[in-house]
């Protein structure tokens, strides 16, 4: 048995996620599943804070969406209120691959999450308000880019 299974069937934890809201919940379990059964060493984010790219750099099938789709997502549910960016070169690669795409956001999150979706503007509100907005490459992502950092580092002061 492992040690996060241990952990999870330990009567005090149980009760402690039974306290939970659903929200809390869906998150944890969603969570939990990608790390500890469904992501592959590769796919899981450097630990510590000492780095400021994450390059993966690998070939076709080895989990580079996914894995984007997974990080984004569980920094935007674990910093409520927060605005990030996805790019792609069309709009249709923003939909079919990076929010609708088998290993897009819309399949990672945990519905109960998702407070509301526009397939057409490429938008993601979770019940957090934490907004996802995806835009294709060009000189108005760059723009735009520029003013969502501006509004994160406001609100995290």
């Amino acid at each position: 048995m492992s040690v996060a299974l241990d952990i999870l069937l330990d009567e005090d934890t149980q009760k402690e996620f039974a306290s939970l809201t659903a929200h809390q919940q869906a998150a944890f379990n969603w969570q939990f599943r990608w790390l500890n059964e469904q992501a592959l060493k590769h796919q899981i984010e450097p630990a510590g804070d000492w780095w400021n790219i994450w390059l993966l750099l690998a070939g076709r099938g080895a989990g580079k969406t996914r894995a984007a789709a997974e990080t984004l997502a569980s920094w935007a549910w674990e910093q409520p209120g927060t605005r990030w960016l996805v790019s792609a070169p069309t709009s249709g690669d923003l939909k079919g691959t990076c929010f609708e795409g088998e290993s897009g956001l819309i399949k990672v999150i945990p519905p109960l999450l998702i407070a509301k979706y526009n397939s057409s503007l490429h938008e993601i509100t979770l019940v957090n308000g934490s907004l996802i907005k995806g835009q294709k490459k060009g000189v108005a992502v760059h723009k735009n880019m520029d003013t969502m950092r501006l509004e994160m580092t406001k609100k995290a002061k």
